[in-house]
């Protein structure tokens, strides 16, 4: 079996599904080129029917001769590539242990589409909004309402953990990547109708959580460069 080690990853200059799989990478020791896609670029990728599933991310891993390893879409099996790459670092050789961290990994997708749908209803097959109160009152109705119930399951699982992670792992998973990505965007405030600390304001226990994350070192150093 060939040895992974390096990641080319193809994304948009944002942070969007592309950060956690970058701040993975950096937190295993993985050689990451991170190439950042123009929308342009995209388009001409797409028409170029080099992209699979017609979005991006797409990594690509390679073996320490250069060689191709296998190219890779979405973000999920990117971030299961990492941590196989090293060496189950942030997922797990123990079957359980990594059922356990795949089920926070589903539960991030459960959590965040609804909002994610109303970003762009059109391409769900949703009517796009009329105007912006429209588009506030309905992101801040699936906030009030879907996201607060999933965020009091988020908030039962980290009360459980023994170690502070998500799946009760001795070090961040691949869970706590992508969880953290995605909490991190909706309480930002970018998202119109979601106020900024929406999230941390009703869970102290997640806010917690992403000061956790923030404090490891890997993570630090990454936004310093």
């Amino acid at each position: 079996m060939a040895k992974i080690v390096k990641c080319k990853l193809k994304y948009f200059p944002i942070k969007g599904k592309g950060e956690p799989i970058r701040l993975a990478a950096n937190y295993a020791g993985l050689p990451l080129e991170d190439v950042r896609v123009s929308r342009e670029e995209f388009q001409a990728m797409r028409e170029a029917k080099e992209i699979p599933f017609n979005q991006l991310p797409v990594a690509e891993f390679f073996d320490d001769e250069g060689r191709s390893v296998c190219k890779v879409a979405q973000t999920r099996a990117i971030l299961r590539t990492v941590a196989r790459a090293s060496g189950d670092r942030m997922y797990s050789s123990d079957l359980g242990q990594a059922a356990q961290v795949d089920q926070f990994l589903d539960f991030e997708e459960d959590l965040f589409t609804a909002m994610r749908s109303s970003i762009f209803p059109g391409r769900i097959g949703m009517d796009e909004y009329k105007d912006d109160a429209e588009k506030e009152a309905r992101r801040a109705h699936v906030a009030e309402t879907v996201f607060t119930s999933k965020l009091e399951l988020l908030d039962r699982a980290l009360s459980a953990s023994q170690t502070g992670w998500v799946a009760g792992t001795g070090e961040p998973s691949i869970a706590d990547f992508a969880l953290t990505a995605s909490l991190g965007w909706i309480d930002s405030g970018i998202v119109d109708g979601v106020p900024q600390g929406f999230v941390v304001g009703k869970f102290p226990s997640v806010g917690t959580y992403l000061e956790k994350f923030a404090a490891l070192e890997e993570n630090k150093a990454y936004y310093k460069t």
